[in-house]
């Protein structure tokens, strides 16, 4: 936003909420509504100064003016509400809950003042730290608030549900990441700092894996729970868990929210969203479940009956199901690489969670519906999965399989030399199921071959299932392209798959999205090859992994610059939304031309 908005913030508060025929000019109000997302980003460049760079005493009175400006705009707005308000006891006391808000605000904001002007800045506790780091987390909730009130806009957003599905990753991460700064969230009670918190609440919330600090000897319990729902909630989405909330409490949902939700879900009938939420709800919490009952044998072996056991019990069960491959071990799983049960029941969890939701409640309606027919009624029923079921049941079995060999015919010799032919094969089953989508390793990666290497970071860069937490360019997207080509090879009109026709529509799309996939990876690989000295197939490992949302890595990962982990965060960003949705939501709406061109002819091959 122009420096030219900044200065005239006073007048224009003035101008909307004293001159009531000004709140319908709309370029007012869309004004008004940038000064307000203005506000969010000076709070989190604050947060940012504060916290990830070196203090000076420069960037010392920029977050002070930042600060100060952020609050005078927050009391100006509350007393100009105020003020305007016709009966002010009744306003107050249907907004009650912002007006606390704000004094809670404006309480740490002075507060902490007095310990930056009175002690000294150096001389600042953690305890004030802290109370920093949730007046921050307050500033954002409080813009928040604001931004909600803002129905015109807002109602743009919700229409849009690519938007909000974008916001509502950003928003979580956002706070995920004062949380992780909390002294309390680190082991030995020191503060992590802002890029690294960042990095970590990005990685979590987008189920990636990646690491720039050992989860498991730099977090304290605190820590790793915020981290887990943090994966929790961006496996399952913030907006299934709100709208899951509100289904609770009996309050009703909007047609725009239910447009959001029927775009995430993939759910053209507005009418079973409900039912559909629920059973994604119940499913989850059910799956992980019995995987943290099963994992619960392990861990009680290495911690007896313990809190302890169940804590990492039900940790990895939902890293696993959700696919984001945070283990609380230093080596991830690399001691468990001979132990049968770990092995197949992640690795279940992980395949149960990249096959997507849409196949789960596909595969449990069929079986249910087979019972029913062919035991009670005595009558044989055909198969009722969907095409799109039989697509990722058939190229998941086929990608497992294939990365399995791939991996042992390679690394037999190599890396899987010193263990027997019973760990050696489990090891390589479950590196394919982990390297499409989870990012728990057994082995040791950055001591394989460059062809495995090349090998994984094409499974990485395909993915899971469409509609699950797993990143990539997705099994379903191969599939068609494949079936394209099978077309073209045997110069057929129309492309076929299981005896199913596909448009035109669903072939575009799915080369839209290879070539968007290509165009980041190649992006982010350019970015990390100026600024790192690493290998170039360690680097491209590390951007396939970032941009597959899997988590594996090399090694290279704690050891990048500034840049190249901002480079990482965005990557994961774009690989948990997938690039169709970030274009979707980047894009406008689309301009009627009525104009027909002639067919051109142009040489390709």
């Amino acid at each position: 936003m122009p420096s030219y908005y900044i200065g005239r913030i006073p007048q224009l508060l003035c101008d909307i909420y004293m001159n009531p025929t000004i709140q319908s000019v709309p370029a007012k109000r869309n004004m008004i509504d940038q000064i307000v997302l203005l506000v969010l980003f000076l709070s989190v460049l604050s947060l940012f100064l504060e916290y990830g760079i070196h203090q000076t005493r420069a960037i010392f009175w920029i977050t002070n003016i930042l600060d100060y400006f952020i609050i005078i705009l927050f009391v100006s707005e509350t007393a100009i509400r105020i003020s305007r308000a016709e009966r002010k006891i009744s306003y107050i006391r249907n907004n009650l809950f912002d007006l606390l808000l704000l004094a809670v605000i404006l309480t740490l904001f002075i507060y902490t003042r007095y310990m930056r002007y009175i002690l000294g800045s150096a001389d600042v506790s953690r305890l004030s730290t802290n109370i920093i780091l949730i007046r921050n987390a307050f500033n954002i909730l409080k813009i928040l608030g604001r931004v909600k009130r803002l129905n015109a806009y807002i109602k743009s957003v919700s229409s849009h549900p690519a938007q909000t599905i974008a916001f509502s990753f950003i928003i979580i991460i956002l706070l995920g990441t004062i949380f992780l700064m909390l002294s309390i969230s680190t082991a030995d009670n020191s503060r992590l700092g802002f890029i690294n918190s960042l990095f970590t609440a990005t990685s979590a919330v987008c189920v990636t894996g990646l690491i720039v600090v050992d989860t498991a000897t730099k977090f304290s319990l605190f820590g790793k729970i915020t981290i887990m729902i943090l994966i929790q909630i961006g496996g399952l989405g913030i907006m299934i868990l709100s709208y899951f909330g509100a289904f609770v409490i009996g309050k009703r949902i909007s047609i725009e929210e239910k447009i959001a939700l029927s775009y995430l879900l993939n759910e053209q009938d507005m009418q079973k969203i409900s039912t559909s939420l629920m059973k994604i709800i119940f499913i989850t919490f059910g799956i992980e479940l019995v995987g943290a009952l099963i994992l619960y044998g392990n861990f009680n072996d290495l911690y007896g009956d313990s809190a302890q056991a169940v804590f990492y019990s039900v940790f990895h069960a939902v890293s696993a199901f959700c696919n984001a491959g945070f283990a609380l071990f230093s080596d991830s799983l690399e001691s468990f690489k001979s132990d049968v049960a770990m092995n197949f029941t992640v690795a279940g969890l992980i395949i149960t969670g990249g096959i997507s939701f849409p196949v789960i409640f596909n595969l449990i309606e069929n079986f249910k519906t087979n019972v029913e027919t062919n035991i009670f009624s005595r009558r044989i029923r055909k198969s009722q999965l969907t095409l799109n079921t039989k697509v990722v049941l058939i190229m998941t079995v086929i990608l497992i399989f294939s990365g399995m060999l791939f991996v042992y015919g390679i690394e037999h010799k190599g890396n899987l030399v010193q263990h027997d032919l019973k760990t050696q094969y489990l090891a390589a089953f479950f590196q394919s199921v982990t390297l499409r989508t989870a990012g728990f390793n057994t082995i040791n990666f950055a001591a394989l071959r460059v062809p495995t290497l090349l090998i994984m970071i094409l499974f990485m860069f395909i993915g899971g299932a469409s509609g699950s937490t797993a990143g990539g360019i997705k099994v379903n997207t191969v599939s068609v392209i494949f079936a394209y080509l099978k077309s073209v090879l045997y110069n057929r009109k129309e492309t076929t798959m299981l005896n199913n026709f596909l448009s035109k529509s669903i072939i575009n799309k799915s080369f839209l999205i290879v070539f968007l996939a290509l165009g980041v990876v190649f992006a982010g690989t350019f970015i990390l090859s100026l600024l790192e000295p690493f290998p170039f197939e360690h680097i491209l490992f590390e951007v396939v992994s970032a941009f597959g949302t899997v988590g594996l890595s090399t090694g290279i990962t704690g050891s990048l610059c500034i840049m190249s982990k901002i480079t990482i965060i965005i990557l994961m960003f774009i690989g948990r939304l997938g690039p169709m949705t970030l274009i979707i939501a980047l894009s406008q709406n689309p301009v009627l031309v009525r104009v027909k061109y002639p067919e051109g002819n142009i040489l390709i091959g």
